[in-house]
């Protein structure tokens, strides 16, 4: 039996989604996702219970929360009765740091582009429905770039700086 003291706390059931048994889990950790195939535990009623996520039963809803589909979880009444569970997995304080900072954090980031050798300055970070884009203030204007390994190319945190490659085709667009 899994006692509450081997376990992290990762998030918190927030609310139902729709009437087949989706959640939503508030998190601000990646570690949801990389126990996506490993059981989950919700503390109910003191102790900790594993579910196990369902096949393709884990979408990230926006920067602090995800959808989540349960096995055996398959309607509304039985989500409702998972509000306001902690959330958690096996593991050790040390787990609760992401394996990879956060990418929000790269906002004023300096960054030069591989292509032209132009630089410029990361404005913003947004997520528009899971999807990751840079604004990056570049060549005099606004480019929108999307967070793809073709583009971003090299993150040095310490010096804040990014190095992208931005393709002559998105440049010209603005």
């Amino acid at each position: 039996m899994i006692r509450q003291e081997e376990c992290i706390v990762v998030g918190k059931v927030q609310k139902t989604h729709n009437l087949y048994g989706e959640v939503v889990i508030a998190s601000d950790t990646d570690l949801l996702e990389k126990y996506a195939d490993k059981p989950v535990f919700l503390l109910l009623e003191g102790a900790p219970v594993p579910f196990f996520i369902s096949e393709e039963g884990l979408s990230m809803r926006n920067h602090h929360s995800y959808l989540v589909k349960f096995d055996l979880v398959d309607s509304q009444e039985e989500a409702e009765q998972l509000l306001g569970a902690d959330v958690l997995v096996l593991g050790t304080d040390s787990d609760n740091v992401p394996a990879e900072p956060d990418i929000f954090d790269l906002v004023g980031f300096a960054v030069t582009d591989e292509r032209s050798g132009a630089e410029g300055v990361v404005a913003d970070v947004a997520d528009y429905s899971g999807n990751i884009v840079f604004t990056l203030v570049i060549f005099g204007k606004e480019i929108l770039l999307p967070l793809a390994d073709d583009y971003l190319k090299q993150i040095d945190r310490e010096e804040k700086k990014l190095v992208v490659f931005i393709p002559a085709e998105i440049a010209d667009l603005y």
